[in-house]
């Protein structure tokens, strides 16, 4: 696995390139102390360094020479802007592998710029020195090995635990996970990618009497049979070409702890039947000693996008396994299933990268409106997007990723063929709101298709101009100055008595 140091002495890049190459499968540490930075190299084995240039105290170019003369073969990408250019090419004849100029893309610019490194020089023999659980946690190293040292307070935390829930659904789900939390049982999480399974991993394991013990994670389709078995159940020295020495396995460090075993629908038949032997008596060996019979106390948390019933059904998944894993099951539903949660993401977004970034009205409204089918983790790269790629403090629009401006501009609301063109947006947007559920009977799905909007637009619209109670209408609709007529409302909820119905008195 191979191990990343940003270094940038603005908190909210350092966050942002933390959250998302953490997200990427690679195992990083953050700092936005260049010092703390050096000082971590020589703690742990770091394949690539990510500094920006420009720096009050310690330059890049510091960080570069300083880099080297600790650990000779580790990689360094030069972070710079347009005006530093020259510099950046100045620290590749000083040993930089390459440079980056801002704005870049995350996923356009850098991960391929990191793909392309790590295949010209592999992760060194040095990673078989670290302890799994160092870099595999999701947390503070000290805290992976079961203490509690405060690290300095310009280490960007990973907040892998954090965990928002406006939404009815999430709420319900979160009560129940934390209930979950008190036993030992096996759970298997369930549900879309990007939904935020890992999340509600951790949060299970935080409020678990195995808080204390390492949490551990690894994503089973991201390796094959050989290598999983090695990262699960260690090896001893010369068991297979490349094991220079003996290493314990993620059970093995994470004793008395969990593992979260995300993916867990895509390993192969032969390895579910070792997998199974773990989850039924706690025993396994390393690999290259099989005589030697490990035994751990571990809590299995696992996780799938897969439908593993129907799996069983093919052949491809052991029915035994999956009812080892299925204990206690949790579906995550998707965040089309929860949009009450979406604009408290967007804030907790904004909030995390304290850049300072607000949403303009556009922006807002195109997040607001999208169907996310890449949930949580589409979400999240979206505000990272936008943030990065803004030149101001305000997001516009057009910052954001291409697929939602497209979505934006197919999907904004379209106005009823009588609707008068007088007054203010905010006026006829009122107004055709209130149009389209008198004519619909109030009925909100019949309306948003009418608007040729989603039905959480609409829902979004009516609680954001207070349009919920007949009498607020009534009242917003008295101070519209447009002349559009309001004709089309039921009486009761326009408060017209000119023309009472008769009384049965």
């Amino acid at each position: 696995m191979s191990h990343l140091l940003i270094i940038d002495d603005e908190p909210g890049i350092a966050r942002l390139l933390h959250r998302s190459l953490s997200a990427e499968g690679y195992e990083v540490l953050a700092t936005s102390d260049p010092e703390h930075g050096l000082s971590l190299l020589k703690q742990h084995p770091i394949d690539i360094i990510i500094t920006d240039l420009c720096m009050p105290e310690t330059d890049g170019l510091e960080v570069l020479r300083r880099s080297k003369l600790i650990r000779p073969g580790v990689d360094v990408v030069i972070i710079t802007a347009f005006a530093t250019v020259d510099t950046a090419r100045e620290a590749m004849k000083r040993g930089a592998v390459d440079y980056l100029t801002k704005p870049f893309s995350i996923q356009d610019e850098l991960k391929p710029l990191i793909e392309n490194i790590l295949k010209e020089s592999p992760p060194s023999d040095s990673t078989e020195e670290a302890h799994p659980a160092t870099w595999s946690s999701g947390t503070d190293v000290e805290e992976t090995k079961g203490t509690s040292k405060t690290k300095s307070n310009k280490t960007v935390a990973s907040d892998e635990s954090t965990v928002i829930a406006e939404d009815e659904t999430m709420l319900e789900l979160l009560e129940r996970a934390k209930r979950v939390a008190r036993s030992d049982v096996s759970v298997l999480l369930t549900g879309k990618s990007g939904t935020g399974k890992d999340v509600v991993a951790r949060t299970i394991h935080r409020h678990s009497r195995r808080s204390d013990r390492p949490l551990i994670s690894i994503n089973c389709a991201s390796l094959p049979d050989t290598l999983l078995e090695s990262e699960l159940f260690g090896h001893t020295k010369g068991a297979f070409t490349g094991a220079v020495s003996d290493r314990p396995g993620f059970f093995e460090a994470a004793d008395g702890g969990t593992i979260f075993l995300d993916e867990i629908g895509e390993i192969s038949r032969n390895f579910q039947p070792k997998l199974l032997r773990v989850l039924e008596n706690g025993e396994f060996h390393r690999i290259g000693n099989a005589k030697q019979i490990i035994k751990v106390d571990v809590r299995i948390i696992a996780a799938t996008n897969l439908d593993l019933e129907r799996a069983i059904l093919t052949g491809n998944f052991r029915e035994d396994l999956y009812y080892r894993l299925n204990v206690v099951p949790l579906h995550i539903p998707s965040l089309q299933e929860r949009p009450d949660d979406i604009p408290a993401l967007i804030q907790f977004f904004l909030d995390r990268a304290d850049s300072g970034h607000k949403l303009s009205r556009d922006a807002e409204d195109a997040l607001l409106r999208y169907e996310w089918p890449g949930n949580v983790r589409e979400l999240r790269n979206a505000m990272e997007h936008g943030i990065i790629l803004s030149d101001k403090l305000e997001i516009q629009l057009s910052d954001l990723p291409a697929a939602i401006q497209d979505d934006h501009r197919a999907n904004a609301p379209k106005k009823p063929r009588d609707q008068d063109q007088a007054g203010t947006l905010e006026e006829i947007e009122i107004g055709c709101i209130m149009q389209a559920m008198a004519k619909t009977g109030h009925n909100r799905t019949q309306a948003a298709n009418l608007l040729g909007v989603s039905r959480r637009t609409l829902g979004y619209r009516i609680e954001k101009y207070g349009l919920t109670d007949p009498l607020i209408q009534v009242r917003r609709a008295s101070m519209m100055k447009s002349t559009r007529s309001l004709s089309d409302l039921p009486r009761a909820a326009a408060g017209d008595k000119s023309n009472p119905e008769p009384s049965n008195s």
